[in-house]
C-alpha cells in the first residue's frame, strides 16, 4: 500500500493506493447504503473490487459508515471522497476541506489515436516529459477534474483546461493548475483546481483538488478578494506603469492576454489557501491594486502594489493591516517583508504594521544568491535591501 505520493496538500488530503486489506472484514464498517449496494452486486470480481475500494477509502481516512449515494456516486457527509479503478489498481482520496477527484490508469495505447479529442496543442507544450506520458497525464488530470466537477455534460477538450504544469523526472511527480469551464445550476462559475500527478510503478496517478475561494474581506475603504479572469486589464495597466514596478524586478505584461494567462495559471489560492488579493475601492467598485501573501522559500511574504493615483492616502497601510489580520485568522505563524532602501514608502508600510527590520544587505550581495535581472541590478546599484519579519503568535 502507498500513502500520498504527491508534492502538495499532504496535510489536507489523504490518498491510499492498493491497500493490502481486501477482505470481508471491512464490511463491518459499511454504511447501510453500502451494505445494500454490495448485496446488489452479482459477480464475484465486482464484489472484490467493491471491497478493495472501500478498504482504500478506509486507509485514506474516510469513515465508511457515513457513505451515502448521489445517484451512483458515493459521497460522505463529513468530507469529500473520490475513487478510481484500473487493471491491478485502486486509488482513493479523502479530504475534510477540499473537493477532490482522483484517477488511476495503466498505459493506454489508444491515447495517441484519440488525443485530438481531449488535449490541445497548448496543453501538450506544458508537459516536459515523454509524449505518451504527457498524454496519460493529460487524460488522467481531465478524468480527475470531471469527477471533481460531478455534474456531467463535460467536453474534455472544450471545458477542461490545463493552464500550467511542472514535471520532476527524478521524483516522477508533477503539479499544475487547471480550470473546469463548464457551468451548471449547482456550479454557476468556472472553478480553478490544483492538479497533481505521479508515476507509481506502472500506474499513472492523477488528482485534482478545489479549495472554495477565500471570502472577500474588508478594510475601512476597500474590499480584498481573489483575482478573477476579468481582472486582467487592471493587472496589465498596473504593471505597465514604470513607477509602479520600479523596485519590483517585474517586467510589464506584453498584452492583456499575458495578464490573463498569469491569473489563470496562478497557483497560490489552490495550493496554499492564500495569495495576492485584488483591492477594490468601496466608493467606486473598481480595482486600485493588490495586497496579500506569497509563500516563498524564505518565508510567507507580505507584499502590495497600487496604482499611482492612490499613493500617499494610507491605502497600502490599511490593506497591509487587513492582510496581517487575515494571516492570523489563517493560523500562519509569521510573515516576512522586503523593500529596497530607496523605496521608502514600502518599507515604512512594513514598519507601520509591526514588522521589525532584522537585516540590510547591499543589493549586490543579495544578488549573489538570487536571480536578479542585470538591468534591475544596474538601476538599483548602491541600494540596500531591507529585510523584515513579524511574529503572529
Amino acid at each position: 500500500m502507498l500513502i500520498y505520493p504527491f508534492k502538495y496538500l499532504d496535510d489536507s488530503v489523504q490518498v491510499s493506493i492498493n491497500p493490502d486489506s481486501q477482505g470481508e472484514a471491512i464490511m463491518d464498517q459499511f454504511s447501510a447504503a453500502d451494505h445494500q449496494r454490495y448485496t446488489e452486486l452479482k459477480s464475484e470480481p465486482k464484489k472484490q473490487e467493491f471491497l478493495w475500494s472501500r478498504a482504500a477509502l478506509h486507509c485514506a481516512g474516510a469513515d465508511l459508515k457515513y457513505i451515502e449515494y448521489q445517484g451512483k456516486k458515493p459521497v460522505t457527509a463529513n468530507g469529500h471522497i473520490s475513487l478510481s479503478h484500473c487493471k491491478g489498481g485502486v486509488a482513493a482520496a479523502f479530504s475534510e476541506e477540499l473537493e477532490v477527484g482522483i484517477d488511476i490508469e495503466t498505459k493506454r495505447e489508444n491515447l495517441v489515436r484519440i488525443a485530438q479529442k481531449f488535449a490541445t496543442e497548448e496543453e501538450l507544450t506544458r508537459f516536459d516529459c515523454e509524449p505518451h506520458t504527457a498524454l496519460q497525464f493529460i487524460w488522467g488530470i481531465k478524468e480527475s477534474l470531471f469527477k471533481l466537477y460531478g455534474y456531467g455534460s463535460v467536453d474534455f477538450k472544450e471545458h477542461l483546461e490545463i493552464t500550467a504544469f511542472e514535471w520532476d523526472p527524478e521524483s516522477r511527480q508533477g503539479w499544475g493548475i487547471a480550470w473546469v469551464g463548464q457551468t451548471c445550476q449547482e456550479r454557476p462559475e468556472p472553478i480553478q483546481c490544483l492538479v497533481q500527478t505521479a508515476l507509481v510503478g506502472e500506474h499513472y496517478l492523477c488528482m485534482a483538488t478545489h479549495r472554495i475561494p477565500t471570502v472577500p474581506f474588508e478594510s475601512e475603504r476597500t474590499v480584498l478578494r481573489e483575482w478573477v479572469p476579468s481582472d486582467a486589464p487592471w493587472l496589465y495597466d498596473l504593471n505597465m506603469n514604470p513607477q509602479v514596478v520600479r523596485y519590483t524586478g517585474d517586467a510589464g505584461f506584453t498584452s492583456t492576454q499575458s495578464a490573463l494567462n498569469l491569473i489563470k495559471s496562478y497557483p497560490n489560492y489552490q495550493r496554499d489557501g492564500y495569495g495576492r488579493w485584488m483591492v477594490i475601492d468601496k466608493s467606486t467598485g473598481k480595482p486600485i491594486g493588490w495586497c496579500g501573501l506569497k509563500n516563498n522559500p524564505w518565508g510567507i511574504d507580505l507584499g502590495f502594489r497600487f496604482f499611482e493615483a492612490v499613493w500617499g492616502q494610507g491605502i497600502a497601510t490599511e490593506c497591509a493591516v487587513a492582510t496581517v489580520e487575515k494571516a492570523k485568522a489563517l493560523g500562519l505563524s509569521d510573515l516576512v517583508g522586503r523593500a529596497l532602501s530607496e523605496n521608502v514608502g514600502s518599507w515604512k508600510v512594513l514598519e507601520k504594521v509591526g514588522m521589525q527590520r532584522y537585516e540590510s544587505l547591499p543589493i549586490e550581495d543579495f544578488a549573489q544568491d538570487y536571480n536578479i535581472a542585470e538591468k534591475d541590478l544596474n538601476s538599483w546599484k548602491g541600494l540596500m535591501l531591507h529585510m523584515y519579519k513579524l511574529a503572529l503568535s
